[in-house]
């Protein structure tokens, strides 16, 4: 065969078998493979199985559809009272007279208290005025305080000079000494009142729980004490653990007087205690008492106070550091002579009721149970 036509003929053969070839099953499966090769796309978007489209795109942020809720503010509740004090009641034996700074100053006149009324140094307060030389202040000149008692109630009672032009923060209160140590135990205290109906509102009770009221020695001034003063406030306007356990009012037979009741059960001593008044202007700050140990002489104005009394006992001199003055009846004469038998000159003189005869004087003369404050001198 010639050469030419055995080359053409291997060609041929060469051609007819690369051709078939391509439907053998081997080439057929990796041509497959080729062609069909997943997009990453599709991959990276396509949720893996039994996990849900929301799971996949929780990495992009929710599309806010509408406006967020309004916070819903809790009402607070009303307070339910269900011990209220009906008529109040005193007692005759249960009186603490202030000085009538009032009575020597007529009102805008200005005023220096020097002695008598007024002594810093043993907490007696007698400074219803803004400064020293400032405008009298009627409205917290404490005349007199009272007492009493109707289970399960104690009443307190303050008499001012004047009942209108009340200042700004004008306060009103009493501290009371359960166990007669001079240093009171508790206080109530009273922003206002402005109604002669009993209210809670503005009335609170604090507790001295710590015992630090007072110093080192109660009615003198302490040097640099760091006491809290009241610090356990047991209620707030009926806001307590009790709501009913402390009112006040206007007393609705004189309006210049206040009027507080508080449940005696508060009072780890219920038949015997102490008790003094107190009014001021913002001055009566429950984590500051007593007052001469945290604040200075210039700075405490508009305030005033009352000598103390004891409840429940006779009072004699020296039970309390600062007790209303007891002068004691002078003794009568047991001697053979008749009552009222006068000395020689003296004419024989009988004494009524309340009173008694003096032989030195030879005449009759009132029994003084007690001065609770001395005069005051006052320069104006």
């Amino acid at each position: 065969m010639k050469p030419s036509i055995r080359s053409a003929l291997i060609l041929w053969v060469v051609l007819v078998f690369i051709l078939c070839a391509c439907n053998f099953p081997l080439f057929a499966k990796n041509n497959a493979v080729s062609t069909t090769a997943p997009v990453p796309e599709e991959v990276t978007t396509a949720p893996p199985p039994n996990q849900s489209t929301e799971a996949v795109m929780e990495t992009e942020p929710p599309v806010q559809t509408t406006e967020p809720p309004v916070p819903v503010t809790e009402t607070a509740k009303p307070i339910v009272h269900t011990d209220i004090p009906t008529d109040s009641t005193y007692m005759d034996n249960q009186l603490a007279v202030d000085c009538n700074t009032g009575g020597r100053l007529p009102a805008g006149s200005t005023q220096v208290v020097i002695s008598g009324c007024d002594y810093w140094n043993r907490e007696m307060l007698e400074r219803p005025a803004a400064s020293a030389d400032g405008e009298y202040v009627p409205a917290l000149d404490i005349l007199r305080s009272q007492a009493g008692k109707s289970w399960p109630w104690v009443f307190f009672k303050i008499h001012f000079f004047a009942a209108n032009d009340k200042p700004e923060g004008f306060q009103t209160g009493f501290e009371i000494d359960p166990d007669l140590d001079s240093r009171g135990e508790i206080l109530l205290l009273a922003n206002g009142p402005l109604t002669t109906q009993w209210t809670t509102d503005g009335v609170q009770v604090w507790q001295d729980k710590d015992g630090d009221v007072g110093g080192i020695k109660p009615f003198h001034i302490d040097e640099n004490f760091s006491g809290d003063g009241y610090e356990t406030n047991l209620v707030d306007s009926g806001v307590g653990e009790d709501p009913d356990l402390a009112w006040a009012r206007i007393s609705p037979n004189d309006s210049k007087s206040i009027e507080f009741a508080l449940k005696v059960e508060v009072l780890s001593n219920q038949n015997v205690f102490g008790w003094w008044a107190w009014s001021g202007t913002g001055s009566l700050e429950p984590g500051k008492f007593e007052l001469i140990d945290h604040d200075q002489d210039a700075d405490v104005w508009n305030t005033d106070n009352s000598c103390s009394w004891v409840f429940g006992q006779a009072p004699v001199d020296g039970l309390l550091a600062n007790q209303c003055v007891v002068i004691k009846p002078t003794p009568t004469v047991t001697n053979t002579v008749p009552a009222n038998t006068p000395q020689p000159g003296c004419p024989l003189t009988y004494c009524r009721l309340g009173t008694y005869f003096d032989q030195a004087s030879c005449s009759c003369k009132p029994i003084i149970l007690r001065i609770p404050t001395n005069t005051p001198i006052i320069i104006y």
